[in-house]
């Protein structure tokens, strides 16, 4: 009856019943498969941390750091794949961000601050419409 209800074959809902009879669930534990992964518990849990921490790490700066601290050589991709597995996303640099330089954003920092606040003025290119110069009527 169960077979015909889910359009099962029936000898499915035999094997299933007999899981069920024998261990008390409805399908066995599966034996592992692959080899052991190469970062221990450890060495995982301590790279959430440091993401937990600092979440715009790059993979070769987490690389670094595992090999500092675990004595662990490993690749990019290992790292970038474990990360994956689990559920951590990856994030796009912007072309601003990747333009970027801490180093001209601090030069720049020192220069502009020995003027007084009067004294600048700024402009956002973004909101620039250049069809507001033009006159709409005569």
């Amino acid at each position: 009856e169960i077979s015909i209800l889910l359009d099962m074959p029936i000898r499915v809902v035999q094997r299933v019943r007999q899981v069920w009879n024998e261990i008390g669930e409805v399908g066995r534990q599966r034996a592992r498969s692959g080899r052991e992964p190469l970062m221990s518990r450890e060495a995982v849990d301590m790279m959430l941390a440091l993401l937990e921490h600092s979440p715009d790490l790059y993979l070769d700066e987490i690389q670094e750091q595992l090999s500092t601290v675990h004595e662990l050589e490993l690749s990019l991709k290992t790292i970038g794949r474990t990360l994956k597995r689990l559920g951590m996303t990856t994030k796009k640099l912007s072309k601003p961000a990747a333009e970027r330089c801490e180093e001209a954003r601090r030069d720049f920092a020192l220069e502009v601050g020995q003027y007084p606040v009067e004294y600048l003025v700024t402009a956002d290119e973004a909101a620039v419409n250049f069809l507001t110069t033009y006159r709409l009527n005569g």
